[in-house]
């Protein structure tokens, strides 16, 4: 919703709100010898013990933790300012709002008088229904931008929940001041309207937002707005809404999930997304962490708290903060985050993908694999489905498993993405480590037609050529090519090293399989071709440790002939057939590309 809002004003506003690692954090990197000094001799040992305990748990990002200890160190008499800013923070930032609230009022009473500590208290006296108090504990805020984005907007559901109409809607009319907040205010005032029965009103702004194509709508707006038409014997408008973006982006598993409720929806059944004050400001926090996202996620992942503890059931806002958390590296959190979306919900299938997703950034691929067939289960003959099976099990080397799943993909693949040339790229692959080659030939092709000759395309196909040892013009011009379009890459840069030995060029394959060493030093198939360059320049000790440190490795270990290799490391290598290629043709296809010569 916030897209169009001018960055000049994002960032004045994080500036003024950076707060996390203000106060606290020279707390946080004080020495030991400092923090005893805090404590008298008799109560040192607990209070310090639970301190300590408190700030391990901290670094290992295990927060709930770190702030059960943080309160216990305060039990037992820590009760320096600084301790109690991390552990109301900390409380804020894993939802415990009501607990975060009473260490921020005893912070704000230690002095701590950031903006931020504001909001945690009057969040909580919202969820209370105590709206004066929530006014009160805002009145003391004076910067402007607060005054021109935040405050208006947690302002005017304050009101609405002191059942005070036309403050609410009077709070909202600053936010039309900044081109960037119209979409923002419309929402609002949408929601503002509609809380209180005004339907020509509420339509009125949904209906601005709609039709507006200045005015940005996301996915959570979609939700709203098509709920109010549903409700309001408007259906037709609602699926023809939502199928506009659909129809846009027919892979959006979230938006057809979206659609078909819609459609199936018994309007008289569908009951107000935001029917109470503290859902309203849930939706105001969210917005304002939804802002934060690009430039402090610790900022947004402590707004989008403040907004699940008002709202548990806004189902975006809980997909937000799995994602914050995946992206904090906060892995087991967010698989806990995204299982709590509801099967029935529109975003169910994108969590599920997710968990998958993090399964496999963990290398957990069996994990990922049975998340994946659990998924099949539950959206068979889905595209991404399959086509992720079809990776996992490419990536496990279960190479027939991985050809099925591709090839179901293709036969369910959508039409809006019938020219995506990865997956027969990952076929080829699969076809050709299952020994496969006319199928993985005849798919490499095709991928390299669709994908306009992309690097990676070009790199497989000519290299997997040159050890099928055909066609040598074109695979060696093939991975030239592949080189002129992307030379930082370590594959190919391998496959050109190993295409120069094949040529007899040794000194030439070995400055570039070096190079390539440096970007991929992981790799085995790339010390396998190393030692090989070595060996045929002289360099045989330096051969031997490169064949050894291959047996060694993970990555690509699967396409080694590990017998050979220790062949080699006892005996060395024979010079192989030059291979045979048309060099002055091969020249003169090379001057059409750019290899800085």
């Amino acid at each position: 919703m916030l897209s169009v809002m001018k960055i000049g004003y994002v960032a004045a506003l994080i500036l003024s709100v950076a707060v996390f690692n203000s106060c606290s954090d020279g707390f946080i990197n004080k020495s030991q010898q400092d923090f005893t000094a805090y404590y008298s001799v008799p109560r040192m040992n607990t209070a310090y013990g639970s301190y300590l305990a408190g700030r391990v748990a901290h670094l290992r990002q295990d927060f709930n933790t770190a702030a059960d200890y943080y309160i216990q160190s305060i039990n037992l008499g820590a009760d320096k300012p600084e301790i109690v800013t991390q552990t109301y923070l900390l409380l804020t930032m894993e939802g415990r709002l009501n607990q975060a609230a009473k260490y921020a009022k005893t912070a704000l009473d230690n002095g701590d008088d950031g903006n931020f500590i504001r909001f945690v208290i009057m969040s909580d006296d919202i969820q209370n229904n105590n709206f004066d108090d929530a006014l009160n504990v805002l009145q003391p805020i004076d910067d402007e931008v607060y005054k021109k984005f935040i405050l208006p907007l947690f302002r005017a559901w304050i009101y609405a929940g002191n059942n005070n109409q036309s403050q609410a809607l009077k709070q909202l009319e600053i936010l039309k001041q900044e081109e960037g907040l119209l979409s923002l205010y419309y929402m609002h005032n949408g929601m503002i309207n509609d809380y209180f029965g005004n339907t020509a009103e509420a339509k009125k702004a949904f209906d601005t937002v709609v039709d507006n194509q200045n005015l940005q709508l996301s996915y959570r707006s979609l939700q709203i707005i098509s709920n109010f038409y549903l409700r309001n014997g408007q259906k037709q408008q609602a699926e023809d809404l939502i199928k506009t973006y659909y129809d846009k982006s027919q892979q959006s598993v979230t938006l057809q999930d979206l659609y078909t409720q819609v459609k199936n929806a018994d309007p008289d059944a569908v009951k107000k997304l935001i029917d109470t004050p503290q859902k309203g400001t849930a939706e105001a926090v969210f917005n304002i962490a939804t802002a934060f996202i690009p430039y402090q996620t610790d900022i947004s992942q402590m707004f989008n708290a403040i907004a699940l503890y008002l709202n548990p059931k806004n189902e975006i806002a809980l997909i937000s903060m799995a994602g914050l958390l995946e992206s904090n590296q906060q892995f087991d959190e967010a698989v806990q985050k995204y299982r709590q979306v509801d099967k029935h919900s529109s975003v169910y299938f994108i969590a599920q993908l997710k968990i998958a997703a993090i399964y496999l950034a963990q290398k957990q691929n069996e994990n990922a694999l049975k998340q994946l067939k659990k998924m099949q289960k539950e959206f068979p003959d889905n595209y991404q489905v399959l086509f992720n099976l079809g990776e996992v099990s490419r990536m496990m080397n279960n190479q027939s498993d991985a050809v099925d799943f591709y090839n179901q993909a293709i036969k369910v693949m959508p039409k809006a993405i019938k020219n995506d040339w990865t997956i027969y790229y990952a076929l080829g692959m699969a076809y050709e480590r299952n020994g496969q080659w006319p199928e993985a030939e005849k798919a490499l092709q095709k991928a390299l037609k669709i994908s306009n000759r992309h690097p990676f395309v070009l790199n497989y196909l000519g290299y997997t050529w040159l050890e099928q040892n055909q066609n040598f013009n074109e695979a060696l011009f093939m991975i030239f090519e592949a080189y002129n379009a992307n030379p930082e890459d370590g594959h190919i840069m391998d496959s050109l090293g190993w295409a120069l030995y094949r040529m007899g060029k040794y000194e030439d394959a070995v400055k570039i399989l070096e190079r390539a060493s440096e970007y991929l030093p992981g790799n085995a198939l790339l010390c396998d071709h190393l030692g090989d360059a070595y060996w045929q320049v002289g360099r045989k000790a330096e051969a031997k440790f490169q064949w050894q440190h291959a047996l060694t490795l993970k990555e690509d270990a699967e396409t080694l002939n590990k017998k050979l290799i220790a062949e080699k490391i006892h005996n060395g290598v024979t010079p192989p057939p030059v291979i045979n290629f048309n060099e002055p043709l091969l020249v003169e296809r090379l001057k059409t590309l750019d290899l800085g010569q």
